[in-house]
């Protein structure tokens, strides 16, 4: 039996497009129409049911991807045991929040470069809801986020590992507002800028107005560096790490304002278990640079969360 026909079975089912499985195999439509066909023919049933609205699995398409499933992750697990001292190479698909991008994130690439040149990262910007989203649908090998994945939570398959926290502070430009210190009917009326709609820390600021009988001004932005252009010009006042703007704040250009307090932002990495030596080494560097970097900016602007010794480097990789 093809396991290539098996993995089409199984990108379909978990993309329910026969136009996102090519574009996910590289391969065309009619070509992924034909796997199936095949693999039915094999069979001697057929998998999808093809009288239904939309793409469904018949109800032994459902059996076999079970069993087509479980022959695949035994594949893979064979292939990354017959080279266990080879370097880590190929292309590793990683999907980070903006805020990654403000931080620590070029420290990563560049180690990446140093350790392992024959790793090929392709980093993918968005939103942690989107990331999210790419991860469940097996188009990012590993996420750094923000937010719970809830997949993960007593999930022996995936690797979460709590990498940091940035404090959650009001920051506005001297004089936006008559005190530094800021009940939450001070904030009603006043434009308050944080991150998307779909995030926790939208989510914690919006908590502060339940019962209140005014609608407060909340302006959400997907984008890190929207929020900083707004802030600097004087538009509001933002929810977001002191960390993005410490230069400013440290010349007097903005200002902390004392007020309602708000849960921290806290990164966590997450990847399969059982991964190539390339999805490892890709955590582990993300780990070493996020260490080293909270090691530098010093509390309180970023708290390391990962214990003092780290995992050991994945055999074959190489330091210049």
């Amino acid at each position: 039996m093809n396991t290539r026909f098996l993995e089409t079975l199984a990108w379909l089912s978990r993309l329910g497009s026969f136009r996102e499985t090519a574009r996910q195999m590289h391969a065309t439509q009619a070509a992924v129409s034909q796997r199936i066909a095949a693999l039915e023919d094999d069979l001697g049933t057929l998998l999808i049911d093809r009288t239904a609205r939309g793409l469904k699995l018949t109800p032994v398409g459902g059996r076999v991807l079970q069993y087509a499933e479980r022959l695949l992750a035994m594949e893979k697990e064979m292939r990354l045991t017959v080279r266990p001292d080879g370097p880590p190479a190929g292309r590793v698909r990683v999907g980070v929040i903006e805020s990654v991008v403000h931080t620590w994130l070029a420290e990563q690439v560049r180690a990446l470069a140093r350790q392992f040149p024959e790793i090929d990262p392709d980093f993918t910007v968005d939103t942690a809801r989107n990331l999210r989203e790419q991860f469940r649908q097996h188009r990012l090998d590993v996420l750094i986020q923000n937010d719970p994945v809830e997949e993960a939570a007593g999930n022996e398959e995936l690797v979460v590992s709590e990498l940091c926290r940035f404090p959650i502070r009001w920051i506005g430009c001297p004089g936006l507002l008559p005190r530094r210190r800021l009940r939450t009917e001070d904030l009603i009326g006043m434009p308050l800028l944080t991150f998307s709609r779909t995030s926790s820390p939208h989510a914690h600021v919006r908590a502060l107005f339940i019962g209140s009988e005014r609608e407060p001004r909340i302006s959400s932005f997907p984008s890190v560096a929207a929020i900083l252009r707004l802030l600097k010009e004087g538009f509001g006042l933002a929810a977001i790490p002191p960390l993005f703007v410490r230069q400013e704040l440290e010349r007097g250009a903005l200002l902390q304002y004392a007020g309602p307090t708000l849960p921290p932002l806290t990164i966590t990495v997450v990847h399969p278990r059982v991964a190539a030596p390339a999805i490892h080494a890709v955590a582990m560097t993300t780990r070493e640079a996020v260490a080293a970097y909270c090691r530098d900016v010093g509390v309180p602007w970023a708290v390391s969360l990962l214990p003092q010794g780290l995992a050991a480097r994945p055999r074959g990789g190489k330091r210049r």
